[in-house]
């Protein structure tokens, strides 16, 4: 800099900024095992949430109609909010453990990179479909 030193290198030399940095903060493998865990499991207890809203409103307006027919069938009112209780709360649950189980994003975050066609990375259905048995 033809023999003006520079502002931003005077600003450093005249400041201690030794004494503002912080030391890193180091995570062991356990610790960082467990907070994978923990964040994949977050995420599970959100799809079977809405697996299982899902799931009892589809199964809940079945119910509404099955229980409509047997309220009239057997002339029991009844009938209708049992058979919504039930029917949501039944499929409601099964939604609830297919979404679970659906969940593959869960395995693609974490596996992305074992999964390489061509040199270059591609999603996991990708890589199956494209897969060509030597």
């Amino acid at each position: 800099m033809s023999g003006k030193e520079d502002e931003y290198e005077k600003l450093l030399s005249e400041q201690n900024l030794k004494d503002r940095l912080e030391a890193p903060q180091t995570e062991t493998a356990r610790q960082r095992k467990w907070r994978i865990i923990k964040r994949k499991f977050a995420e599970v207890q959100v799809y079977a949430k809405q697996g299982f809203i899902m799931g009892s409103l589809v199964g809940g307006g079945f119910g509404l109609v099955t229980g409509l027919w047997a309220a009239v069938q057997y002339k029991k009112l009844s009938m209708i909010p049992i058979s919504v209780i039930v029917s949501g709360g039944s499929f409601g649950f099964i939604m609830a453990c297919g979404s679970m189980i659906r969940s593959d994003e869960l395995i693609a975050g974490e596996y992305q990179q074992h999964f390489n066609f061509n040199n270059q990375q591609v999603p996991i259905q990708q890589f199956w479909l494209n897969r060509k048995y030597e």
